[in-house]
């Protein structure tokens, strides 16, 4: 990689590091807990949406969550309050 490639590569790192639009949760935990109660994520290995398979990555500025699958690397996005919208009425998130 040639010294301007780098350079470029560095900066966008630096300001994607920077970016004010982003947020990242300091307890991951409570993030995972409420995409599995929202039904998003699952606490049973043996489902493929096990929480298990996901890194919690980051928050948008809508306060959508992103999560991203260790093997395939695809993004999951969440936003609980658009979860709660989409979910009948009296239904569980379970």
């Amino acid at each position: 990689m040639g010294r301007t490639r780098k350079a470029k590569a560095a900066r966008a790192r630096r300001d994607r590091r920077h970016d004010p639009k982003l947020r990242v949760v300091r307890d991951a935990e409570d993030v995972f807990r409420t995409a599995i109660l929202a039904g998003l994520l699952s606490a049973e290995r043996s489902d493929p949406r096990w929480a298990g398979h996901y890194m919690y990555m980051f928050h948008d500025e809508d306060g959508t969550g992103w999560f991203k699958h260790r093997d395939t690397r695809a993004y999951l996005p969440f936003s609980p309050r658009r979860q709660a919208a989409a979910r009948a009425p009296g239904e569980c998130g379970t």
